[in-house]
């Protein structure tokens, strides 16, 4: 990846103090998903990074190691199910206005990014899933 990466994480394992500071970071990360720090409008990683509190190189290396990802994906993926949580919970709330919630204010953009993960746009994600809820089958 990074000359930051071979260091914090040679090919050897990991020390002691790696581990800690990797654990350190996770406290921070999880701290800030719980908190719902994903639906800021933060455009850029570093802005993320800020955000959290740790160096942008640092959250790099530990949201690629964890989720095999980018953190802007890692992001939208946050987005996205929060999305979908939303979506279900207030099924009268417009589209639109989940968006804004989730931290995506433009419409189309919102709907794009959800088709990307989910497969289908978020209201023909509600219809096809509030069905499920609506009507559970009772043996």
């Amino acid at each position: 990846m990074n000359k930051f990466f071979r260091k914090l994480f040679p090919r050897s394992g990991f020390s002691a103090a790696q581990k800690m500071l990797f654990r350190r970071i996770g406290q921070s990360v999880d701290r800030w998903v719980r908190e719902k720090g994903f639906t800021k409008t933060l455009p850029t990683v570093g802005e993320v990074a800020a955000d959290i509190g740790i160096p942008a190189d640092q959250l790099n290396v530990f949201v690629r190691l964890r989720s095999r990802k980018t953190v802007l994906a890692w992001r939208k993926d946050l987005r996205i199910l929060e999305a979908r949580r939303l979506l279900m919970e207030y099924p009268d709330l417009p589209v639109a206005t989940v968006g804004e919630m989730v931290g995506i204010d433009d419409k189309s953009n919102f709907k794009r990014q959800f088709a990307d993960v989910v497969g289908m746009p978020p209201r023909l994600w509600r219809e096809k899933h509030s069905r499920r809820t609506e009507n559970p089958v009772i043996p």
